[in-house]
């Protein structure tokens, strides 16, 4: 007997009606199970950093990208990379930017039909095979200057400028007071030098402000994160040690005088030896031992004097008894052998790693603090003491290393 259609049975082996057409709706929904990849909204894209400093050919930097949906939150998506002149710097696929040459350009990020760009700037210093002195050299933006000179004599002013640029954030610890009018007393100090004995002195300075940058800091604390500052900061401390190697390479030793100004009550200049107000306190005896010695900024004038070492910080010929003659009060000297209780500036960085702490450094290094009224105060009070400084600096270095000017037979190698 034949079978009519609502009689009919599903044949086992072959789908039925019901079962074709949910098959039928599953393909036409792309698959019964099966996700299909949909690209994420894109709304926003944030690229880190948004500025970055490539410091000569072929350094290199990461770029980050966050990309963020509608929603403003972080979205997962595929991000591609260009920049606007890979004649300057060019990008890889993670976003490593390498720098080709000098100039600045944008870093692209692209994800979702969204982009941002960033900055990269690619600071290519000019190589310096041989300094002219009286010529300035400046590093990038004029931020740091370096005047070679001809004498054995090292000048430092570390807080006396005035740029503030808005590339570098206000650093958010740390001293960040101004030392007034120590870079224009530092420059008076060398003109001085000039007039005295017809050659000058090595003169480094960092013309931003306190705020910007202490390079009398390691670069942590001097530059805080801000890689404008730290390139600053390594050109300002590249020069002395430049400074400092011509000065070992044409003599028997040098001087490097780290120039600051302080606000304490006496005023006084405060030299500045590395040894503390507790030691400096103490008797003769105690300041003539070795382990003192070895402590100091001038520990190479300590290693090679006749004379007691309490007599190099503090007797007739040391500096501060020198400046005495000239009518200028500073501890220690003596007049002024210790602090006593008073506040006193030991010396900071740049005397401990510019001076000769360590064997082998030919340059000893002083912190000069100067007080403010009668001396940092007016243009007339500052050269009157420029005039005085460097007539101290040189009568201190005949007196401790028997030669000054470049002509001067004993003690120069020219």
């Amino acid at each position: 007997m034949g079978l009519t259609s609502s009689m009919a049975r599903q044949v086992p082996g072959i789908p039925g009606p019901a079962l074709l057409a949910a098959a039928a709706l599953c393909l036409a929904l792309a698959g019964c199970g099966d996700q299909t990849s949909v690209e994420p909204q894109v709304s926003r894209l944030l690229v880190s950093p948004a500025r970055a400093l490539l410091v000569g050919v072929g350094d290199g930097v990461s770029f980050s990208a966050t990309a963020l949906g509608p929603d403003g939150k972080e979205v997962s998506a595929e991000v591609t990379w260009s920049t606007g002149d890979p004649a300057i710097a060019t990008v890889n696929a993670r976003g490593f930017v390498t720098a080709v040459a000098a100039g600045t350009t944008g870093v692209t990020a692209t994800a979702g039909g969204a982009s941002a760009t960033a900055e990269a700037e690619v600071y290519a210093p000019e190589r310096i095979t041989r300094y002219e002195p009286g010529v300035s050299y400046f590093g990038r933006n004029d931020y740091v200057e370096y005047i070679p000179g001809t004498l054995p004599v090292i000048l430092a002013a570390t807080h006396g400028g005035l740029m503030a640029p808005s590339e570098i954030p206000d650093r958010s610890y740390g001293t960040t007071l101004n030392d007034a009018n120590t870079l224009d007393l530092t420059m008076k100090m060398r003109q001085a030098l000039i007039d005295l004995t017809g050659h000058a002195p090595h003169v480094v300075v960092s013309h931003l402000r306190r705020r910007k940058l202490d390079a009398n800091r390691e670069i942590v604390e001097a530059a805080q994160g801000s890689p404008y500052a730290e390139l600053a900061w390594e050109q300002f401390h590249d020069w002395i040690v430049t400074a400092r190697s011509i000065v070992a390479s044409h003599f028997d030793g040098g001087m490097f005088f780290d120039i600051h100004g302080h606000a304490h009550d006496i005023p006084r200049i405060e030299i500045g030896y590395l040894l503390t107000s507790d030691e400096l306190n103490r008797n003769d005896a105690a300041l003539d031992a070795l382990a003192v010695v070895r402590r100091t900024s001038i520990r190479e004038i300590g290693r090679t004097t006749t004379l007691p070492f309490s007599q190099v910080l503090r007797g007739p010929t040391s500096f501060g008894g020198l400046l005495a003659e000239e009518g200028v009060p500073s501890v220690p000297s003596p007049n002024a052998p210790g602090p006593g209780a008073a506040p006193y500036w030991r010396g900071g960085y740049c005397t401990r790693v510019h001076g000769s702490l360590d064997d082998g450094e030919l340059v000893s290094g002083i912190q000069l603090e100067h007080h403010y009224p009668g001396l940092r105060d007016t243009a007339e009070n500052r050269q009157a003491y420029a005039e005085k400084a460097a007539r101290v600096i040189r009568k201190f270095m005949l007196e401790h290393y028997g030669f000054f000017e470049p002509s001067a037979d004993v003690g120069a190698r020219r």
